[in-house]
């Protein structure tokens, strides 16, 4: 048998901190730092602790040029490959580590640098829920680490500073002072179809477009985008839209048109999402396809949001996700690509605040998500696509009852 080292692997070395009695009995102060080898490889998105021994033999064994197992066995315990190959450090010729060779081939392909790829499977989240956390309060986290750095950051000499003459107001600065993240949504708070339209195409619709080269279009829309690619996309979960159906709908930017998706064909390990024709569907009754998932559509945003309860009742929620193969295109393997990403979205969130303030509505936007959740309804391979974000906008309940900061009292207003 061949055996490949599994590609996009880093090593980190870890150093914990534990207390010993043996080390306070012998005069020492109890406690005692232990060193371990950690392997993180992005395929496999989990961590595996290693030996020296272990090194050794990731060492002698290539992502591209494989080693036939006799030979390895000659420098190292069976009873070694067999346990990295079962972590899927090593891959041979199983069907599991096909597949993983097949991840890592496609990051490969759609252009990943390998340290963004690392932080990408690392930092997903999967079946987390917040409210399972002990919460801390900012009074316990300045015990704990102290007060926090200064909220403002001054540089130089308080004398040398120039005065400015004073901000000149405009429509523009009362929408921007409105803008307050909303932790309560009205229970039976509806958002009206045209509302939703127009969000949608002034957040994420196109404006125009120009034609770069022979297979190469740029879109221009309402917010920039790193080397002017646009490679975020827009999911809508309507749960309570007026003239909508509650469920899983794409944002066609271009057409502007919603897509409807099946979230009940999609179970655990899909790979591909099934989106109904739209073609004569009539989205306010939606009779021969069964897109509700199991537990309904507030279960499921609930697990969106990662048990975030004053989100996840939002009459929308729209979630964004990167097409990344997109962006690599341009920037194949390159350092900051993946970070200009994440700066797109974060342009386009606060273009769906300031549209649904103007509305009139409350709008949020959170990165604590559960990404293989979202990976696993929309079907998307994380790779080529995946998730980045959720907003959701809607009527502000009456009551606050979930604090918010709004330390001018516009909520009021």
């Amino acid at each position: 048998m061949l055996i490949h080292r599994c590609p996009y692997l880093f090593v980190e070395r870890r150093e914990d901190v534990a207390f010993s009695l043996d080390d306070l009995l012998g005069g020492g102060s109890g406690a005692v730092t232990r060193g371990r080898w950690v392997a993180l490889a992005a395929p496999l998105a989990e961590e595996h602790e290693l030996d020296g021994d272990d090194l050794r033999l990731l060492e002698a064994v290539g992502c591209e040029d494989p080693v036939p197992r006799a030979e390895l066995e000659r420098g190292h315990a069976p009873e070694r490959i067999d346990r990295l190959l079962a972590a899927g450090l090593l891959l041979g010729e199983s069907v599991p580590h096909q597949r993983l060779r097949a991840r890592a081939r496609q990051m490969q392909a759609a252009g990943w640098w390998p340290l963004a790829a690392a932080m990408q499977a690392f930092g997903r989240w999967r079946g987390v829920d917040v409210q399972e956390h002990p919460r801390e309060t900012i009074a316990d986290m300045v015990a704990a680490h102290g007060p926090a750095p200064a909220e403002t950051h001054a540089r130089g000499d308080v004398a040398h500073r120039l005065s400015l003459p004073p901000p000149r107001k405009t429509a523009l600065d009362d929408l921007l002072a409105r803008r307050v993240t909303c932790r309560n949504f009205a229970a039976d708070g509806v958002v009206p179809l045209a509302q939703l339209a127009d969000l949608l195409h002034r957040v994420f619709g196109e404006q125009g477009r120009q034609e770069l080269a022979p297979g190469a279009v740029a879109l221009k829309k309402n917010s920039p985008s790193g080397g002017g690619l646009h490679p975020v996309e827009a999911y809508v979960l309507a749960q309570r839209v007026e003239g909508l159906a509650p469920g899983l709908y794409h944002y066609h930017a271009v057409a502007h048109a919603l897509e409807p998706l099946s979230a009940g064909d999609v179970g655990p390990g899909d790979g591909a999402m099934a989106a109904t024709d739209p073609s004569g569907l009539d989205a306010a009754d939606p009779s021969g396809w069964d897109a509700t998932p199991p537990g309904g559509w507030a279960s499921l945003a609930l697990r969106l949001v990662a048990g975030q309860t004053w989100f996840a009742n939002a009459p929308v929620l729209v979630l964004m996700t990167a097409r990344f193969d997109r962006n690599f295109w341009k920037y194949q393997r390159h350092a900051k690509a993946w970070k200009v990403v994440q700066l797109d979205a974060g342009h386009l969130s606060q273009n769906l605040y300031l549209t649904a303030t103007e509305m009139g509505h409350g709008a949020f936007v959170t990165g604590a998500i559960n990404d293989e959740v979202i990976e696993q309804v929309l079907g998307l391979d994380g790779v080529t696509e995946g998730p980045v974000l959720i907003n959701g906008f809607g009527p502000r309940a009456e009551q606050i009852v979930v604090g918010e900061l709004d330390p001018n009292g516009r909520l009021d207003a």
